[in-house]
């Protein structure tokens, strides 16, 4: 393992140490979070509530098997070169970098999967993050293989309850109460610092989902100008919010989930709130969009 490990690490330097620390910033949840939102702001907002539970619910996983398993990173290991070690915190095994690329990226595909440069840009990174985990010395290669079987696995059991679960006709009430209760089961055993992260994000976002598909029925596909607008505001108010509260959440952890619960709900809800009254939405609006989902319920029965 030795030997491997300083064959990929022989030929580093700044340039080669700068892009893949890169890469491995690129894998990392805040990243995902954002091109979340950016596709449901923009692009697919019923896609991206379901690539931000399908995500964020293979990183919950990821951190429940990394404090079942206890695998000691190669950090500190004698001949192993551990660099950006501000992104190997916690356990080894699985790696997060590829799991999420292994979860997020192929999901993606299906829903381009006719655009070739999705699939060409999704290998490249699902390989690349993984390996940029190597290089700079923070995970083994089991974790990395690890995270990748693991996020293909999620995915295939995500397909098979989408079909079902999201399918359902259950109350606004109902789809809020479980949108707080399930995601709180995983604080039982994964009350971690990302695991608050992840829950309220969850709780938040789900929420807000459920609010706005009933409320509010945004329409998310605009021109380029109005859709630069939506994410620059977007994504301010939200690092906003998060930046405001780390004094406290970096003392008190726990303070996340709260925290973490209005951004969710931030992106899902209040910012399409926001982008409709500044007229950054799509044409259909208001009664006539009303109108037309009716219609659309009226032909599937």
């Amino acid at each position: 393992m030795l030997a491997f490990y300083q064959t990929i690490q022989s030929f580093h330097n700044p340039i080669s140490d700068a892009f893949f620390i890169l890469l491995s910033f690129l894998g990392s949840e805040p990243t995902y979070i954002l091109l979340i939102a950016v596709f449901f702001w923009n692009v697919d907002k019923r896609f991206g509530f379901r690539l931000a539970v399908l995500f964020l619910t293979s990183m919950a996983f990821n951190g429940l098997l990394k404090g079942l398993f206890h695998t000691q990173r190669p950090i500190h290991q004698a001949g192993i070169r551990s660099i950006y070690r501000s992104s190997a915190l916690g356990n080894s095994f699985p790696s997060g970098h590829s799991q999420g690329a292994a979860t997020f990226y192929p999901y993606v595909w299906r829903r381009w999967r006719q655009q070739q440069v999705w699939l060409g840009l999704g290998i490249f990174m699902i390989l690349s993050i993984g390996f940029s985990r190597l290089y700079l010395g923070v995970h083994w290669p089991g974790d990395i293989l690890g995270g990748y079987f693991l996020g293909f696995l999620i995915i295939l059991g995500f397909e098979r309850l989408d079909e079902t679960l999201f399918k359902l006709s259950i109350s606004l009430s109902s789809k809020l109460l479980l949108s707080i209760i399930l995601p709180l089961l995983f604080l039982l055993v994964y009350h971690t610092r990302q695991g608050w992260q992840m829950v309220g994000f969850v709780i938040g976002f789900t929420c807000g989902y459920f609010l706005e598909d009933t409320l509010l029925d945004y329409r998310e596909r605009t021109q380029f100008a109005p859709s630069v607008y939506k994410t620059l505001v977007g994504l301010l108010f939200l690092g906003l919010e998060v930046w405001l509260c780390r004094p406290l959440t970096q003392h008190y952890p726990w303070l996340y989930l709260p925290v973490l619960t209005l951004g969710g709900l931030w992106t899902s809800f209040g910012a399409p709130c926001i982008f409709r009254r500044c007229g950054w939405e799509g044409a259909l609006m208001g009664k006539e969009a009303l109108a037309v989902r009716t219609a659309g319920r009226t032909d599937q029965t």
